[in-house]
């Protein structure tokens, strides 16, 4: 059952990184006037979708994940910030490989799509473990399955 818990609540911070970092993208991409000709809703909801592909095809949801199920638990603080690590290395391999084609204006959304990417990482996952522990809480006080 703790399992399950891990595997739920893994999937639900990755969902909310995935639409805060398209928001993220979408944002500085707007902000930066980048290849914009549309909404700035249509450029969000496309960095909503098309980003968790970028992130996905390098690697980092496998990682994401496996470190979510296996690495819970102990210090509050070591599971976000491995996450956070985590996205931060991923995330720069990827500029790194887009880099000899990035335009001027792309290059400048780097840095802040890092750092800010890995503070939204490093939040979702301190709210998963909030989250799993009041879960975990519940179902002991309510006398259910212990594991």
């Amino acid at each position: 059952m703790r399992l399950l818990r891990r595997v739920v609540v893994t999937l639900t911070e990755v969902v909310a990184e995935a639409i805060l970092l398209g928001c993220l993208l979408g944002g500085l991409l707007v902000a930066l006037n980048v290849d914009h000709d549309g909404p700035l809703w249509g450029v969000v909801m496309g960095m909503i979708i098309g980003l968790p592909f970028l992130l996905f095809q390098y690697g980092y949801y496998l990682t994401r994940v496996l470190t979510g199920i296996v690495l819970r638990g102990g210090s509050r603080w070591r599971y976000p910030a491995i996450a956070a690590t985590l996205f931060a290395i991923h995330a720069t391999v990827l500029v790194v490989r887009w880099k000899p084609g990035m335009s001027d204006k792309g290059k400048l959304m780097r840095t802040p799509f890092i750092v800010v990417g890995a503070c939204i990482v490093f939040i979702c996952a301190l709210g998963g473990n909030w989250l799993l522990r009041k879960w975990t809480q519940r179902v002991s006080l309510a006398g259910g399955p212990h594991d």
